[in-house]
């Protein structure tokens, strides 16, 4: 018989290290199964990771539950007529179809003020009367979205609420013009790669913005964090990792664009005494806009605690510049 003898027992086989005390005396950590890597933009649509906010129909329902309330519904439904007889008085001869984005969340509300704006007053005209238009579209959007905010927060709204909206004032109409910047350059360079893709800058252009400030109006709502900061914020929550934000916007978008205004009655009629299916579908219309607002206000309160107060710079290894290892950066 050979001198050597095959290990029958229960050792581990002499090829595998045997986990044993580590250099300071204590037992060496089982190894860890490592995390899977998130992917960019939020996960896309499914994401790699669970998802660490309420989900779409959740959101969403909170959000029209929300919208619901008469203190936000009744001015609601009320501001679109109001909005529509001002700019026949001003000389608008329709479609009555553009009522539909009356109360869209920017940037979609916003390229429609500028069509109308240059219908009533001329290009050059139009556009200097658009741009003074920001402000006041970023009152409306404030005013709403501290109403929504105070309605997922207490159940209810009120003037506590309008005093809140009031404070986001400046960031809903930073981000309007943010926004705006951004349909503007996918125009451009959707233009010069062919007339082909003017529909496909349509698209991408205002989920791009939306996906980026969705949730900077609710932001500053909820926090006094200064302009840029709260600008910085919206985006990093934007990326969180599995939030499926992507998603949500591209379906806001999507409803936005081909369905609630290309379906509108008298889309082409250029009339100013709207029928009443023009007017049914401008109100539904409006509150369909307010529930995808308390969406995203709704999805931001999850949202809000998860964003680091300061980014984490990127660590560098032991050869990586003599600094030796440092905090890991944030992948969002």
């Amino acid at each position: 018989m050979s001198g050597r003898r095959r290990r029958r027992g229960g050792g581990p086989p002499p090829d595998r290290p045997v986990l044993g005390p580590a250099p300071g005396g204590t037992e060496a950590d089982p190894p860890v199964a490592s995390e899977p890597a998130p992917r960019p933009f939020g996960g896309l649509f499914r994401g790699a990771l669970p998802s660490p906010l309420p989900s779409i129909p959740g959101s969403l329902a909170r959000g029209f539950v929300a919208a619901s309330h008469p203190a936000i519904c009744v001015p609601a439904l009320l501001l679109v007529p109001l909005l529509w007889f001002g700019l026949v008085a001003a000389g608008l001869q329709g479609p009555p179809a553009r009522m539909v984005a009356f109360l869209a969340i920017p940037p979609i509300s916003t390229g429609f003020d500028f069509a109308i704006a240059t219908d009533l007053l001329g290009t050059r005209a139009g556009l200097l009367a658009a741009l003074a238009s920001i402000p006041l579209r970023g009152l409306v959007v404030a005013l709403f979205t501290g109403l929504l905010v105070e309605a997922l927060e207490r159940g209810g709204a009120g003037r506590a609420g309008l005093r809140r909206g009031l404070r986001a004032w400046p960031v809903a109409s930073f981000t309007t013009v943010l926004g705006l910047g951004i349909l503007m350059v996918g125009n451009v360079v959707f233009g010069f790669l062919g007339a082909g893709l003017n529909l496909l800058a349509s698209i991408l252009a205002p989920v791009a913005a939306l996906f980026f400030f969705a949730y900077a109006p609710a932001a500053a709502v909820r926090q006094r964090w200064g302009l840029v900061e709260t600008v910085r914020r919206s985006a990093r929550a934007a990326l969180i990792p599995g939030s499926r934000h992507l998603l949500l916007s591209m379906l806001y978008v999507v409803l936005s664009l081909p369905f609630m205004i290309l379906l509108a009655p008298q889309g082409g009629t250029i009339t100013v005494n709207p029928s009443f299916a023009a007017w049914a579908y401008a109100l539904v219309a409006a509150f369909v806009h307010l529930g995808f607002a308390g969406a995203f206000a709704y999805r931001w309160l999850a949202a809000e605690p998860l964003v680091p107060e300061e980014p984490v710079r990127r660590s560098r290894g032991p050869g990586g510049g003599g600094r030796g290892p440092g905090p890991t950066r944030s992948r969002w």
